[in-house]
């Protein structure tokens, strides 16, 4: 539902909420996530219009030592059921200004099953959303534009296993206590919830990583073997790129993160993207939960791309944002993004748009 010249409307909120199944050694548990979000693009952009989404999340684990089966299983199935009109379609952006923007459905978004081998080696099987645990930074995730999430030198190039479309995969995660190295196939089109290697190709990607206190390092790489159409018409049998996150703590209370991707000019419509940013905790002395950022997200056009569709050089997009918890279970989060050049185009003026975000959450 679209309305017009108007950016905070009432919130219909409701959570069924996360309650622990079964006896108290809580062999299965649940959660339940409600995120209710206004939207307004008060200039530039396509147009000045208004809408308000929301996404329901429901999730189920089983701990199979729990449940008194066996050693080291676990079981994950995750519901969404999204509502509300994507404010992209009239912000004109190419990275997605709302993080849980998808149009009207509900499905099953995740199901697999993970088992430990050993101390330190896990293997998972089943649909798996790739951005759980490739690509993430934990500083830039906090914001609402879509390219905190994961860059968009991927996630705008190849279909990728993401919310709101997990795909089929299979991950093996090595890993101590700081360190780490994970390596996944997911489906080539996780739309089709089918595997045709043939028609559709594989997502491959690898990761590692170090951690230490609230710092971390991450480099990874990805290949996908589907065809991919370029820019200007011509046809290759594949695609790659390599990514880079850092999240640096410079105290208890201050962080710094920075993203980083490149895929090959040739055949991308985005060959680049740089994310970095800056997160205070404890603003206020009497607020130590409240959270303040300030980020930019930024998607260069691929030289073709830009010369046959006659683009700027970027998409550039600057997030100031605010958390602050109301109660144990209900937060609130504005933001105010300035997007400089929606989806590269010459003739938009920058988009400013406004967003009040609440979210309830029971443990």
């Amino acid at each position: 539902m679209l309305m017009k010249n108007k950016w905070i409307m009432p919130f219909i909120l409701f959570s069924f909420g996360g309650a622990a199944w079964a006896s108290d050694d809580a062999a299965i548990t649940t959660e339940m996530v409600y995120i209710g979000e206004s939207v307004s693009n008060i200039s530039g952009g396509l147009k000045k219009d208004s809408s308000y989404l929301s996404t329901a999340d429901l999730t189920v684990t089983v701990d199979t030592a729990q449940a008194g089966w066996w050693q080291g299983g676990k079981w994950f199935v995750e519901f969404l059921s999204n509502q509300g009109v994507d404010p992209s379609s009239f912000i004109g952006d190419v990275q997605t200004a709302s993080n849980i923007a998808d149009g009207n459905r509900t499905r099953l978004q995740q199901f697999y099953y993970q088992q430990m081998l050993g101390d330190h080696v896990s293997l998972l099987l089943g649909l798996d959303d790739l951005n759980a645990e490739f690509y993430v930074s934990e500083y830039a995730s906090w914001f609402l534009n879509s390219s905190f999430g994961i860059g968009p030198e991927m996630s705008g190039n190849v279909a990728t296993s993401l919310w709101p479309e997990a795909g089929w995969a299979a991950r093996l995660n090595v890993y101590d206590a700081n360190h780490y190295f994970r390596v996944a196939a997911y489906d080539g089109d996780p739309a089709t919830r089918a595997v045709d290697v043939a028609k559709e190709g594989l997502m491959l990607i690898a990761e590692t990583g170090l951690s230490q206190d609230l710092s971390a390092y991450k480099l990874g790489a990805w290949t996908d073997t589907a065809e991919k159409l370029a820019p200007d018409g011509r046809r290759y049998k594949s695609n790659y790129g390599v990514y880079a996150v850092v999240d640096q703590a410079i105290n208890d209370g201050v962080a710094v993160f920075m993203q980083l991707g490149f895929t090959p000019s040739d055949r991308n419509e985005i060959s680049n993207y740089l994310g970095a940013g800056l997160h205070l905790h404890g603003v206020f002395p009497s607020r130590e939960d409240d959270v303040f950022g300030i980020a930019v997200a930024r998607a260069g056009f691929s030289g073709s791309n830009k010369r046959i569709n006659n683009l700027a050089s970027a998409e550039t997009a600057v997030e100031i944002a605010y958390y602050t918890p109301v109660t144990k279970y209900i937060s609130i989060h504005p933001a105010f993004q300035w997007i400089q050049h929606p989806s590269g185009d010459k003739r938009l003026s920058a988009a400013k748009v406004m967003m009040l975000r609440m979210e309830i959450h029971l443990p």
